[in-house]
């Protein structure tokens, strides 16, 4: 999550956001409902946008055995139980490790979109209606990310199998077409809303004293399931590299590397060693050559570990051996400390950025003329949302971290971390058409 999360910010860095009237950063506060419902909120004082966003811990590599990308097809149902989406206020996604539910209105309708959060996360029952007009969309998502060689969703999707359950052959749109209505809500009841495991962010101009109260009325009954996740089913001793087939019209690769979790001294520098590992990738020709898209990050997070991986779609014909060994290739200067210049800027700024939302009124000299500023004020509240559902208490800690980190503490972690021995790849190519 923190590698899109931080380049979101970056994106709102160079673009801008907001109007003149937006002079201040977001007030923020943060407080828990009586059933344990986290609530960060962003007050922006002048503003009469809201946007409401849910952020819940069923996601991609957390599904179980057989059950690819039913996290996915879960997010569609759940807003649709409801009744008909209206696309402009509504809407989800689920990422590898959690899924997001929003509301997009002002400061006339925001208690509307309390409400509909409410019911979402009230395990509101599926029906056969929804399922059937769902489905279709869910599926439809695949169709466009093959035509456009996007497929790292899908491919974090397949890892959980291989790794986490040991299959060989994975259905990604098979396993949706295959679902029944009855599982579905069940797996729904089971995972979806968690205890100590839903943090809701609000962005705009509702102020703390104020929502408190309404958010207490409208989600402080809600029930909370045990924190459990699917549990994974693969034999401990599964070998670190593996080839599977799946049913998607791409070639896809992807390593992995096992690393700590944010609390530890080591984590900051491995994140900016994804970042500076991201940035290699994009520039580098040869790559762009032999591949769509190369995604570096630490955003795998299974809920036994985190990882640090490199996924990359390949472009058909294409040697799989040369996208490795390149991918080495740009990794290995990253060992001398003497190659790592940018580390000091990128360690400063990820501090900054993660001690508090930004100054608008800087944010707005850069605001280009087709972007507005309630998109890019939402755009805010649910990159923000975001960094505070991954961090969570540690986040100060970790800002402070980041000012620390060193290029050299980069190379140390690089070859500690990332290297050969706790490499794993797997290798994922088109099922044989029948």
């Amino acid at each position: 999550m923190i590698n899109r999360i931080k380049h979101a910010f970056v994106v709102l860095l160079v673009l801008g956001t907001f109007s003149l009237a937006f002079s201040a950063p977001p007030k923020v506060t943060r407080f828990t409902l009586s059933n344990g419902i986290r609530v960060i909120n962003l007050y922006v004082e002048e503003s009469t946008d809201v946007g409401i966003f849910s952020y819940l811990p069923l996601g991609l590599v957390a599904d179980g055995k057989a059950k690819a990308q039913w996290s996915h097809l879960i997010e569609h149902l759940t807003i649709r139980t409801t009744g008909p989406i209206d696309y402009k206020t509504s809407s989800a996604e689920t990422m590898a490790d959690n899924m997001r539910l929003e509301f997009r209105g002002n400061t006339d309708t925001w208690t509307e979109g309390l409400e509909l959060h409410a019911k979402w996360l009230s395990g509101l029952p599926f029906t056969e209606k929804s399922l059937a007009k769902e489905r279709p969309r869910a599926l439809s998502e695949i169709k466009f990310t093959e035509a456009n060689l996007a497929t790292h969703k899908w491919a974090f999707a397949a890892w959980n199998q291989v790794y986490r359950h040991g299959e060989t052959d994975i259905s990604i749109r098979g396993d949706v077409q295959s679902a029944k209505l009855g599982e579905l809500q069940k797996y729904r009841d089971l995972h979806l809303v968690q205890a100590d495991r839903v943090l809701l962010c609000v962005i705009g101009g509702v102020d703390t004293e104020t929502l408190k109260d309404t958010m207490e009325k409208h989600l402080g009954s809600i029930n909370f399931t045990a924190k459990t996740s699917p549990k994974p089913t693969a034999s401990p001793e599964i070998a670190k590299n593996q080839n599977a087939t799946w049913d998607v019209n791409v070639t896809h690769y992807l390593e992995t590397y096992a690393i700590p979790r944010p609390e530890n001294k080591d984590y900051p520098a491995l994140y900016i060693a994804s970042v500076l590992l991201r940035l290699a990738c994009m520039q580098d020709a040869q790559l762009k050559e032999l591949t769509g898209y190369v995604v570096w990050g630490v955003d795998l997070i299974t809920p036994e570990q985190i990882y640090l991986y490199v996924s990359a779609s390949l472009k058909p014909d294409t040697d799989i051996e040369k996208v490795k060994q390149r991918i080495q290739e740009l990794m290995n200067p990253l060992k001398q400390p003497e190659n790592n210049t940018q580390v000091a800027m990128f360690a400063q700024s990820l501090s900054t950025e993660l001690s508090a939302p930004p100054d608008m009124k800087t944010l707005m000299q850069y605001k280009p003329a087709n972007i507005t500023a309630t998109h890019m004020l939402l755009q805010l509240g649910l990159t923000w949302g975001m960094v505070e559902y991954q961090y969570g208490e540690t986040l100060s800690q970790l800002a402070s971290a980041f000012a620390d980190v060193s290029a050299g503490d980069v190379a140390d972690v690089v070859n500690r971390y990332l290297t050969e021995e706790k490499r794993m790849t797997l290798v994922l190519t088109p099922r044989a058409q029948e």
